[in-house]
């Protein structure tokens, strides 16, 4: 999430007449009488069976949820159920290393850009933990990724210290860029019990915005990749906006590049516009960038180097255990604002890859690989992603009245074998459907969405769950669209045909519709939220979504923390757990004041989660001091959950 006045993410670009998933909500509202039932023959109907092949699922043998919901907070610190400890841990600025550049945090913002090079990024965002040798509890790499950093009216808030400060040097504007990416941090717990950066590893490593990448795939070499620094359109420097992540079952790490878009300004007469349609749809703005990148180096210039944008937007696949790798980013999934990747398997053991298109009324991918994972062989799995089909998601009404379920279809982004597309002048190549996936996606009708976020996949079942976290543009409300300036946002599940992940057809229901019933404007009508939301558990803005390995369902928001007017008694950024057969709801942990809770890890045991707190204090008004308190600067840090007990984490 970014400090400006308005997120860019709530800005819709996507001017095609799409049908809204709104619409299709309303009129299942209408016909099924949603509010008064709660959804719970959806329930019914949805969970019905196993998944064949879920060999990590492991059913909890007591109830799915084990602790007492918490009440909402405003406070600056971190708010946790009873019988857990959050221990706040490699907080911005922690270094990596023992010696030279970077090895002490100062604490006042003055370090150089070398510096920062070598020590943990700014505003951590997903994260996964990967074990040291693949099973241990206590040792592994914990991977993670640096969105940006935070700004407000073109002044970095905590970057070069307090005041804030415009980036207006080439040493400033080159120390932001070390300070996005991501980190790879070797971590062990000593015989305390107490988990520690191990210092001067050779896993250590900080991946940032200029950072070499290899560029793989369809669109590997295309013309629209090519640059004067790059005529070969198959290298870049760096990944940007690095927002949600996923994970493969061979054992690397899917970093995702979101906002990318912000990144790109112009020096060359800034109050002429010169976007190209394609650089409009992915939400360039005219002229100077808040972030001022583009002063210093001509490729985030989006006039003198047009394509240069085109070579962000991607997934990204980094080895964590091969420290001397190139990171490479994978072209075959497509280009768009992508939030996270959550994997599955199709039937015959290839590769599936569920994402969502950050940006309001924007669209629902997934991608399916060619080839077959095969156990053991890790050299051939990594090339699995180069090569596969993608779609784009419509979402459909169901025939069955009463069952509080759609249906859905995926549509090919495929230049020869889709007609549509095959037809467009516009995609000469796959490669171009590819880098303007948005654009493709337009063309078929896919459904628009509210801001597709996090998606997740249970591991006993394969139902695919994905948050839609909100749509506040919208400020026409009619019978298709009863939900106008959708505030708080849905948590949208669907299961494909067959349960087979390779299907082209699904039945969806909404598993949640965030609100807040305490609001007396709300009371009676759609923003009050579905029959799972009461005034205990009541949030905007669901955003992280992650299963443990049990089935509960983790559900973090990125949203509004006045505790005022339509969001009274919501309190701070939060994260809350699911049953996802009952749909109960229960508040697990509150973070400190204007941060947003993002990322998930879990130890292979499960008795160890990781969090991240991302922007704490993000006004830049001095709203927080978290995590160090007193009159230290605001830092965005991971948090450790334990139990107390010893036992699972949520259990």
């Amino acid at each position: 999430m970014h400090i400006t006045t308005i997120d860019s993410e709530d800005l819709p670009t996507n001017t095609s007449n799409n049908e809204h998933f709104q619409a299709v909500v309303n009129r299942a509202v209408n016909r099924r009488g949603f509010l008064k039932t709660g959804g719970g023959l959806a329930a019914a109907g949805f969970l019905a069976g196993p998944l064949a092949g879920c060999a990590n699922f492991a059913k909890s043998s007591g109830p799915l949820m084990g602790f007492e919901s918490i009440a909402a907070s405003s406070a600056d610190t971190i708010t946790i159920a009873k019988g857990y400890t959050a221990t706040p841990f490699v907080p911005w600025g922690t270094p990596l290393f023992s010696s030279g550049a970077g090895s002490r945090w100062k604490g006042d913002g003055s370090e150089s850009a070398a510096d920062q090079a070598r020590q943990v990024g700014d505003n951590h965002d997903g994260m996964h933990f990967f074990p040291i040798d693949g099973k241990s509890n206590n040792e592994g790499l914990l991977v993670m990724n640096h969105e940006y950093t935070t700004v407000e009216k073109g002044k970095y808030i905590t970057l070069f210290g307090l005041p804030p400060a415009a980036a207006d040097s080439l040493e400033r504007v080159n120390k932001a860029m070390q300070a996005w990416g991501g980190s790879i941090i070797h971590i062990r717990k000593d015989s305390a019990g107490k988990w520690a950066v191990v210092l001067d590893s050779k896993y250590n490593r900080r991946i940032t915005a200029d950072t070499p990448m290899a560029i793989s795939g369809p669109a590997a070499g295309h013309s629209l990749l090519k640059t004067k620094a790059d005529p070969s359109g198959t290298h870049v420097l760096g990944m940007l906006n690095n927002c949600g992540n996923g994970f493969t079952p061979w054992g690397t790490y899917l970093t995702c590049e979101e906002n990318f878009n912000n990144n790109f300004g112009t020096t060359i007469e800034p109050k002429v516009d010169g976007r190209t349609p394609a650089q409009k749809r992915y939400g360039i703005t005219a002229g100077l960038s808040e972030y001022g990148w583009e002063t210093r180096h001509d490729r985030f210039d989006y006039k003198k180097e047009p394509n240069e944008s085109n070579r962000f937007g991607w997934i990204v696949e980094i080895d964590p255990f091969a420290p001397e790798s190139a990171p490479v980013k994978r072209t075959a999934l497509g280009r768009f604002k992508h939030e996270s990747a959550a994997w599955n398997f199709t039937a015959d053991k290839r590769v599936v890859i569920y994402m969502g298109d950050d940006q309001a009324n924007d669209y629902v991918y997934k991608f399916v690989s060619d080839k077959a994972y095969v156990e053991g062989d890790k050299a051939s799995n990594q090339g699995l992603l180069d090569s596969g089909k993608l779609y784009v998601a419509r979402f459909n009404d169901g025939n069955t009245k009463g069952d509080f379920m759609g249906t859905g279809e995926w549509l090919l982004l495929d230049k020869e074998a889709n007609p549509v597309l095959k037809a467009d002048p516009s995609f000469p190549d796959q490669a171009s459907v590819l880098i303007h996936a948005r654009m493709a996606a337009d063309k078929l009708g896919a459904t628009k969405m509210d801001r597709p976020e996090w998606v997740s996949v249970h591991p006993g079942t394969g139902e695919v769950y994905g948050t839609m976290t909100n749509n506040t543009s919208r400020s026409v409300t009619d019978d298709v669209n009863p939900r106008a300036k959708n505030a708080y946002g849905q948590i949208v599940r669907w299961r494909e045909a067959g349960n087979n992940a390779a299907a082209t057809t699904f039945e969806w229901d909404i598993f949640v519709l965030a609100g807040n019933p305490t609001v007396e404007a709300n009371k009676g009508n759609l923003n009050a939220g579905s029959a799972n939301i009461n005034a205990v558990n009541t949030f905007n803005s669901p955003d992280g979504l992650a299963f443990d390995r049990f089935g509960r369902l983790w559900i973090q928001t990125d949203g509004k923390y006045s505790n005022s007017g339509a969001f009274a008694g919501q309190g701070n950024n939060t994260l809350l757990c699911a049953d996802p057969v009952t749909k109960e709801i229960r508040r697990f942990m509150v973070g400190p004041k204007e941060c947003e809770v993002t990322g998930f890890a879990f130890s292979p045991d499960g008795k160890t989660m990781f969090v991240n707190i991302q922007h704490p204090g993000e006004g830049g008004t001095g709203g927080s001091s978290w995590p160090d308190g007193g009159k230290a600067m605001p830092r965005s840090a991971t948090v450790i959950i334990t139990k107390n007990d010893g036992g699972v984490i949520g259990s």
